[in-house]
């Protein structure tokens, strides 16, 4: 499914094929490890994952 996420990282909106519920990937501008979740509806959730795997800033925060 294609989908349109906001960057926590770099703050930019991005298009993305999301092939699974659930993606990790690098941002590509700041080379920040993320975790995107996608939701009912094509909501995608998109958080920075720290090395010891916690939540650094999500997509909710501004």
């Amino acid at each position: 499914m294609q989908v349109r996420f906001d960057c926590p990282a770099c703050r930019k909106s991005h298009v993305l094929d999301m092939p699974e519920t659930t993606i990790h990937m690098t941002c590509g501008q700041t080379g920040k490890h993320l975790e995107l979740r996608l939701g009912l509806g094509g909501d995608v959730k998109s958080r920075i994952v720290s090395e010891n795997g916690q939540a650094e800033t999500t997509s909710d925060e501004e």
